[in-house]
């Protein structure tokens, strides 16, 4: 990984599944709206003061999915959760980029 840059797109392992549970509250409130399914499908992510993950997600029983990036702080300040923006209308096959 470069300094600042973000990882290379990978399945979504355990701890990124975790924390997709975690926000999926989150958000739906800043989408206003519910989903049919909320699993994640690939990740990157970027080392900051905290990380940034950027995650597909499926949130339907077709092809829908969306893009969040979720920010997670450093531990000493209580490695909190923040769903930072949602990118909407994705498919599949859509690239998992910064944004």
């Amino acid at each position: 990984m470069r300094c600042g840059g973000s990882t290379d797109v990978k399945p979504a392992n355990d701890e990124v599944k975790e924390i997709c549970g975690k926000i999926r509250e989150a958000a739906e409130t800043h989408s206003a709206k519910k989903f049919e399914c909320f699993e994640a499908v690939e990740f990157c992510s970027q080392l900051v003061a905290g990380t940034n993950y950027f995650v597909k997600v499926k949130v339907d029983g077709g092809d829908g999915h969306i893009h969040v990036r979720v920010f997670k702080s450093l531990p000493h300040a209580g490695a909190e959760l923040s769903v930072h923006s949602i990118q909407h209308d994705k498919t599949r096959a859509c690239p998992l980029e910064y944004f």
